[in-house]
């Protein structure tokens, strides 16, 4: 059986560049990258994009354009992880980022998500004339950094702040953007330690000291998985919520299991 290979593409400034990096790599599936809200630059984006629409439907490659939110930190990290096991569900092995046309705070994001997941990610190495891209030699593929995956039980701790669901491919449901999924849209936030608590010792029917769940929150909080607030009605108490970073290692662990069934 033939693999199935998608190019996830940040999009940029100049479509020229673009399709030069693109075209050297098989794709059966583009799924194009553009920010949801306006930035320095989303009209020139916006005109690339339908570029790029039209140039590779008239190639018959399938095409598909997903929006992601730049403008708040670390969130893109947790949408393209979700994407990329979205694809992945859909039986797209052969997954690369292209990130030829990305501004630099973009490509760090997904940097970071392909560094978690280890997942291609590549550059146009590009053959110029007076400062204009002319060719393109190849595209390099970058080395990721391995990241701290989250242990087993670091993993149910996470899962707390989730909502219940009966299969975890539901996070993955290809019908819905990151966004859309009630499960990863209306997580739970924690008004207290000490509710955080209550919940956890319900999940596993065993008491939990309070050292225990420090222990918890501590070591979650500094591969920056936790936000921690105090809380507003009680200064001494703090409220939690699980941050995009630990979104990003919930679902990357979650597609590791063997629940999933792909």
């Amino acid at each position: 059986m033939t693999e199935k290979n998608c190019q996830i593409v940040l999009v940029g400034h100049t479509s020229h560049k673009l399709i030069l990096s693109i075209e050297k790599e098989i794709s059966h599936k583009l799924i194009f990258i553009t920010e949801r809200e306006p930035l320095a630059g989303t009209q020139e984006a916006k005109k690339v994009l339908a570029e790029l629409n039209r140039y590779f439907k008239e190639r018959r490659i399938e095409v598909e354009n997903v929006v992601f939110d730049f403008h708040v930190q670390t969130k893109p990290i947790a949408e393209l992880i979700h994407l990329i096991y979205q694809q992945k569900l859909q039986k797209y092995e052969n997954i690369s980022i292209n990130i030829s046309g990305g501004l630099r705070y973009m490509d760090i994001w997904f940097y970071v998500a392909c560094s978690i997941t280890n997942t291609k990610i590549i550059h146009g190495d590009f053959i110029y004339e007076k400062n204009k891209e002319v060719g393109i030699y190849s595209n390099v593929e970058l080395q990721t950094i391995p990241f701290q995956t989250p242990t087993d039980k670091q993993f149910e701790f996470l899962e707390l702040f989730f909502n219940d669901y009966n299969e975890s491919a539901q996070f993955f449901d290809p019908g819905l953007s990151f966004d859309k999924n009630p499960l990863l849209n209306n997580r739970k936030k924690y008004q207290s330690l000490e509710e955080l608590k209550s919940v956890m010792e319900k999940v596993r029917k065993i008491t939990i000291s309070r050292g225990s769940l420090n222990g918890f929150v501590q070591k979650l909080s500094i591969i920056s998985a936790l936000n921690i607030y105090p809380n507003p009605l009680d200064k001494k108490e703090r409220s939690i919520e699980i941050s995009y970073f630990g979104i990003a290692y919930f679902l990357h662990v979650l597609f590791q299991k063997e629940r999933l069934n792909i």
